[in-house]
């Protein structure tokens, strides 16, 4: 079982325009053994973003990790606009895990991802991100925090 910060690589990445490639992935959730991995896409190429260490929740909708960071050689940015569900079955035999995240930058892509789709997320999605114990903790602080 792997935990929420785990990044994999698929060898065999299909994209958008139909061409296959190396694509690292980053996992979301700590899923249970009847839930999906909840993964999101990283990406090498600047284009237009912006190189501002961390989230950048504006239009592009990412997170920005420095080059020579563990696991990444290059500047890189998460994906945050985009999330799959992946089943657990063929896991090994589609994605080759290369390693986890430090626990701050896995709490930090997570905080930004749920900015950023805080009005999209379905109740189920969220419920794979945030254990249902976080998130009776998270009421109870806001509760007093409003008094």
């Amino acid at each position: 079982m792997f935990a929420r910060g785990s990044i994999f690589v698929a060898e065999n990445f299909i994209f958008s325009d139909g061409t296959k490639g190396k694509k690292l992935l980053i996992l979301l959730n700590n899923p249970t053994k009847s839930d999906p991995y909840l993964l999101v896409k990283t990406t090498s190429r600047k284009h237009s973003k912006p190189d501002t260490l961390g989230c950048i929740h504006n239009y592009y909708q990412v997170y920005f990790i420095k080059a020579n960071s563990p696991f990444f050689k290059k500047d890189t940015w998460v994906q945050l606009d985009d999330h799959f569900p992946f089943s657990q079955k063929p896991i090994s035999t589609k994605l080759k895990h290369i390693g986890v995240l430090p626990n701050k930058t896995t709490e930090l892509i997570i905080s930004c991802f749920l900015k950023i789709n805080e009005q999209d997320l379905s109740p189920k999605v969220h419920s794979y991100i945030v254990p249902k114990i976080a998130q009776g903790i998270n009421a109870l602080a806001n509760k007093f925090n409003k008094r």
